[in-house]
Order: C-alpha cells, then sequence, then structure tokens
C-alpha cells in the first residue's frame, strides 16, 4: 500500500507539470489588446493591419505602442509582426477587433475565418466597425483609459446595457452568418463633437459579411428593442407641450409567425418596463387614467419609431438584421427559402405591437 502511495504521490505532482512543458513567461510575451484592420492606402490591393500593446519596460518612453503592417492576409501579417518586435505575440486577450468602414464594405469574413482556424482569439473577442482608419482609433489616448481598446470595450458594454448596440463577437458573428434567417450586426463607432470624441452610439448592419447601412440615434434603440434586447438606458418623446423621458427597467420580445392566404404574416409583441424620469407636461399625473393613457401615447411614439426601422429593414435594405427568418425557418419549414429569405421577409407583413409599463412615478414633490 505504502508504494501505490508513494506512486499515487509522484502522478499528482508530476501530472499539472505535463500542461506547461511549452508554457511561455508572461514577461516574454507582447500581449496585445486591441487589432485593427484597415485597406492599404499606397496598395489597395493589401490590407494595413494594427496591433496595440501595453510595454513592460520601465525605461519605455510610453506606456503603450501600436505596430502596423502591410499585408495581403492576416496570417501574413501575424508573421510580419513577429519580425518587428522581440516578444512573441499573445493575441488571447485582444479585446476588439475594429474595421474600418472601408475594410466592412469589402467584407469581413475572410478575416473572421482566419481567426477562426486558429485558435489565437477567443470567442468574446468583441467586433465593430470605425467610420475613419483603425490605425488611427488605436493611436488614440482616451482620457478615462490607458488603452482605447478597453475604452471601446467598456463603451460597447455600457451602450448595450442601454439599449443602444448590440454586442458582437468572433462567435456570435460567425454564428449569425453562418445561420438561416438573421443578418449580422455590431457597434459602429462614429466620431462625437470632434476628432478626439468617439461616439458608440451607432449600429453597423451587415449582408452576409458585407456592411451595407448604418443606424444611428432613435433608430439604434429602436433597433434593438425589435431584436429584444431590452435593458436599461433613458428615452426621451416630446409629448403635450413638454419632455417625458423613461428610465428603462428591462423587457422582453414575444414573436409569432402565421401563413394566411399564402402571405407571411409576423406577430410581435415589445414589453418595456420602465420608470417615469421626467415629465416636464403641466397635468398631474396622480389623477385618475392618467397614467394608463401616458402608456399608450409613449407605445404609440414607440411604434412609430420601431416602424421607421422597420420601414429601413424590409423596404430599403431588403435585409432581416433582427433575426425574423428563424422563428418562420422553425414553425414553416415548407414556406421558408434559405436562399431567398430577405426577398420574403422584404414582403412579410409585420404587425408590432409595443406595450409600455411605467412601474413608478419617480419622486415627486
Amino acid at each position: 500500500m505504502r508504494k501505490i502511495a508513494k506512486l499515487l504521490a509522484i502522478i499528482l505532482l508530476v501530472f499539472p507539470l505535463i500542461g506547461c512543458w511549452d508554457s511561455t513567461n508572461l514577461e516574454n510575451l507582447l500581449i496585445v489588446y486591441g487589432l485593427g484592420i484597415d485597406i492599404s492606402q499606397e496598395n489597395p490591393e493589401q490590407y494595413f493591419f494594427t496591433i496595440g500593446f501595453p510595454t513592460i519596460i520601465p525605461e519605455a518612453p510610453e506606456n503603450k505602442h501600436e505596430v502596423s503592417t502591410e499585408a495581403p492576409s492576416l496570417g501574413k501579417a501575424k508573421s510580419n509582426f513577429q519580425q518587428k518586435v522581440y516578444r512573441q505575440i499573445s493575441y488571447d486577450n485582444i479585446r476588439v477587433v475594429i474595421f474600418s468602414e472601408k475594410v466592412a464594405k469589402e467584407g469581413i469574413m475572410v478575416h473572421v475565418d482566419a481567426m477562426l482556424r486558429e485558435p489565437l482569439y477567443r470567442g468574446t473577442t468583441r467586433f465593430a466597425v470605425f467610420i475613419d482608419k483603425a490605425v488611427d482609433l488605436l493611436a488614440m489616448e482616451p482620457p478615462v483609459s490607458l488603452f482605447v481598446s478597453t475604452f471601446i470595450f467598456d463603451a460597447i458594454e455600457q451602450n448595450h446595457q442601454s439599449t443602444v448596440v448590440p454586442i458582437s463577437t468572433l462567435r456570435s458573428f460567425s454564428h449569425e452568418y453562418y445561420s438561416d434567417g438573421i443578418e449580422p450586426s455590431m457597434p459602429f463607432i462614429c466620431y462625437g463633437a470632434d476628432d478626439n470624441e468617439l461616439n458608440v452610439g451607432c449600429v453597423a448592419l451587415f449582408q452576409g459579411d458585407k456592411l451595407i447601412e448604418r443606424l444611428r440615434g432613435r433608430n439604434s434603440r429602436s433597433f434593438m428593442l425589435l431584436k429584444g434586447e431590452i435593458q436599461r438606458g433613458i428615452y426621451t418623446f416630446e409629448l403635450m407641450g413638454g419632455f417625458v423621458s423613461l428610465n428603462l427597467k428591462g423587457g422582453k420580445s414575444k414573436i409569432k409567425t402565421k401563413i394566411i392566404d399564402g402571405e407571411l404574416h409576423i406577430f410581435q409583441d415589445i414589453f418595456i418596463n420602465s420608470v417615469l424620469a421626467e415629465h416636464t407636461p403641466k397635468h398631474n399625473m396622480l389623477e385618475n387614467n392618467k397614467i394608463e393613457e401616458l402608456e399608450t401615447q409613449l407605445a404609440r411614439e414607440i411604434k412609430n419609431d420601431l416602424k421607421n426601422v422597420l420601414e429601413i429593414l424590409q423596404n430599403e435594405l431588403k435585409n432581416d438584421n433582427i433575426g425574423y427568418g428563424k422563428y418562420v425557418k422553425a414553425n414553416h419549414p415548407e414556406y421558408f427559402d434559405a436562399e431567398n429569405w430577405n426577398h420574403q421577409f422584404s414582403k412579410a407583413i409585420i404587425h408590432i405591437n409595443p406595450n409600455v409599463r411605467i412601474r413608478t412615478l419617480g419622486v415627486t414633490p
């Protein structure tokens, strides 16, 4: 028994070391936080890749650094990058991949496919499109964060929680790309008041792997409501000679489909929970039926916003970025045509029914 116990002890001591035989000390790694992909200005047939990473050498003049290279593919770019730095590059901690608008319009699947084939990137790595060159974005120094990649990662999270933009990752984008009945979407980053301010409040709409449109303002929030991704956020309306603001408190979406006389009908109920955050019209909210009347008016305003986005998706773009096709495929497989779904979507009759519930009126004098 003693010999067996000693043998087990040796095995337990040695086994954890087996998976570490080829590990690399963190001090020998160059940990990339952000990747940017542009079209090369000098050679439009090539891409221009940029990586951003922190510097760990105390004598380094900056806390972060960016390295760029021109290459025909992501694989070649990785080879070029490794030749330019003195440490082994690690892509496992990339927080965001930024595609310039030009790259996104040409198609990004060639890069996404390269990321999927070699498991150097996390499936949770976030994607976004930038209105300008990605190399300029990664070189920016936001006042509230050392790394712009961290700032963008957190800004996407906050805007998603505010029901403004979707979260798109390596895993989710590829899933939407390969799935029938839905087209991908991701955050679109614009400039704010000037070129030193970023606005992460727009939505990039894709058809396949190509950017075809971006939504902004109320259309961005309406898009999120249609997707059923209802979190928080302030929703303001001009009503009754004043302003009414709702503080969203979550919600849900229910979608049903029917074929009636050969036509596809899509019924969507959107339930929105909220707290009254602002009310400037001059009437007493505590009077009988006033809350119910306000809920009805707000639902009508929201319905108009939702119909505006559906007009863009169905008639202008003929592109289902919401994912109605997944329901049609499941409920009416004999009707659903994967190759021509976007055309079927453009002809569908969509019935939108938002329901607003004001749970509390907030603090009043």
